[in-house]
């Protein structure tokens, strides 16, 4: 009888009936990637599938796939409601029920996408695994199943997976240990771009989309004329844009979105993103670095598009100083395709949703493999896969604020992207106020432009050093009408001695700035009261300029 209901199923795939199957009639449910070490279970991986249809499902010429392979499902007849375990020959007969897939393939430890997909090639249902936001605990170690949730929501994502709560480690062909009702899920936001060549952009978004709304050219305003949209499987959670003209390079455009439905066919809010053809990375700049982060944590490294034109991340290096002043072995600096648009902050981390419970998260974060970074001190340099030195910084314990009790977990931030990296004077620490962080978005310090029609001026007016993100740095600038001018600045206490000379005789351009932070020469914090900046240029056809200007310093207790 089960032979002769199989049958029937297995020919209403392929008999015109286009509702059969539809996306997540079968569900992915529970995945062991890494048996060993076993706690009870067979020490063999599986994949839990579980028919969320009201029909009978024939699995028969179904595939699961994965980065390992893929394997080809026999017949088997799944029932309303049912779950089957599916695992390689020398496992299949210690789970029940089971399929037996054969050699089946190998599941990835760290990352990989599974998908389901029916005998006409329709993908079913799509997760991405990544077993490193799950480290951390003693299930990381191996031994434990991931087990679905709340099978509602089946394309949400990380938040929806959890560690098998069972004793023995799993429940392959029984229901999920982590069962749970959950919220359903933010929608799907458009959140960046990039240009596989001359002629598409690929849109990228933070869950999946439902494909049939995705391929629809008239969903997304690009001010060029699309001839494709092409909603990408197994997971949908990219649109590859194709354009009738080539994209001019160094150009930046906007997209945004219209009309568009997630995975479960709701609605999903409009969104914009810039996108644009790549030329050169001239323009980008090391613009936080987080040497010494708090136990148990990672550091982490900004990059600033300061240029004009979009920079493709992809094939760049970055690497430490040694001890021999010659650069160690670079490493790539990110793990995909990535591309950064002028005005635009990236933070760099091993884990970024590690970092983003360490620190509030603004802007973006994306996964990178960082060279080690010494936690007193060290110097950093950026490069083109050729080998050109883009930027360089270099990072010390000691030029931390010495308002800071504890440095540890602490970044620092650069304060003009035109100015070296190497300048000590041009990094602090980060504010308080900020969380000691800004990954990803803008720092808690910056420049101070030139004010009123006076050649020099002076922001704020008054210092208070706290490293609270508020006054902390005092601001002198300067505005020359002509080049060649020399410039020296002097701070003077209540009673006329100098406590700081913060430029001796050095040659500066039309306009700069120079920032002061409430120490005196001897690197010590300078007591409450009011101060004198001197300012003088001169330049060599004998012209010269003279000001004071006043400030208040403030430490509070």
């Amino acid at each position: 009888m089960q032979a002769i209901v199989c049958a029937f199923a297995l020919l209403s795939a392929h008999c015109g009936d286009t509702s059969y199957p539809l996306p997540h009639d079968v569900i992915i449910h529970e995945i062991m990637t890494d048996p060993s070490p076993p706690v009870s279970l067979p020490e063999y991986e599986y994949i839990e599938l579980r028919n969320l249809s009201s029909k009978l499902v024939q699995l028969q010429g179904w595939k699961l796939k994965g980065n390992g392979g893929s394997a080809v499902l026999p017949a088997y007849a799944l029932a309303p409601g049912a779950l089957v375990v599916v695992a390689p020959r020398r496992g299949a007969s210690l789970y029940h029920p089971c399929i037996d897939a054969g050699s089946f393939f190998a599941l990835h430890n760290d990352e990989d996408l599974l998908s389901l997909e029916s005998p006409t090639g329709r993908v079913i249902h799509a997760v991405a695994v990544n077993m490193r936001l799950y480290a951390g605990g003693f299930k990381f170690a191996g031994g434990w199943s991931l087990e679905m949730k709340d099978p509602a929501f089946p394309c949400t994502g990380t938040l929806n997976w959890a560690f098998s709560s069972d004793p023995s480690g799993g429940t392959p062909g029984k229901p999920n240990s982590v069962a749970a009702t959950i919220e359903a899920p933010p929608p799907p936001m458009l959140i960046r771009s990039t240009t596989p060549d001359s002629i598409r952009v690929r849109l990228h978004f933070s869950a999946a989309l439902d494909s049939a709304s995705a391929a629809t050219p008239l969903a997304y305003n690009t001010g060029l004329v699309i001839q494709q949209a092409i909603p990408e499987p197994p997971d949908y959670k990219t649109v590859l844009l194709r354009f009738a003209d080539t994209l001019p390079p160094g150009a930046v455009f906007q997209v945004s979105t219209s009309g568009l439905k997630d995975c479960s066919g709701q609605s999903m809010p409009s969104g914009s993103v810039p996108y644009g053809r790549p030329m050169g990375a001239a323009g980008l700049v090391i613009s936080e670095i987080l040497p010494d982060p708090v136990a148990g944590a990672d550091d982490f490294v900004e990059i600033y598009n300061n240029g004009p034109s979009p920079a493709e991340l992809t094939e760049l290096r970055w690497t430490v100083l040694a001890e021999d002043g010659g650069w160690k072995p670079p490493v790539p600096l990110v793990r995909r395709p990535y591309i950064l648009f002028p005005g635009e902050y990236l933070a760099l981390h091993p884990a970024p949703e590690g970092l983003c419970r360490q620190y509030t998260c603004l802007g973006r974060v994306e996964a990178a493999s960082l060279p080690a970074l010494g936690a007193e001190a060290g110097q950093l340099g950026l490069f083109t896969k050729e080998g050109t030195l883009l930027d360089e910084a270099s990072w010390n314990r000691a030029r931390h604020a010495p308002e800071l009790a504890v440095t540890k977990g602490v970044s620092f931030e650069r304060l003009d992207f035109n100015v070296s990296g190497l300048e000590a004077a041009n990094w602090h620490s980060a504010a308080s106020t900020a969380g000691y962080a800004t990954p990803g978005y803008r720092n808690s310090h910056q420049v101070a432009g030139v004010s009123g029609k006076e050649w020099c001026s002076l922001e704020p007016k008054v210092l208070r050093p706290g490293n609270n993100g508020e006054s902390d740095i005092a601001w002198i600038n300067w505005k020359l009408h002509a080049p060649g001018f020399r410039l020296d600045v002097r701070i003077f206490d209540a009673a006329g001695r100098m406590v700081r000379h913060l430029a001796a005789n050095i040659s500066v351009g039309n306009t700069g700035r120079i920032s002061w932070n409430g120490l005196g020469d001897n690197g010590l914090p300078l007591p409450n009261g009011p101060y004198a900046v001197r300012m003088a240029a001169w330049n060599g056809n004998g012209e010269q300029l003279l000001r004071k200007l006043a400030l208040v310093l403030i430490r509070d207790k």
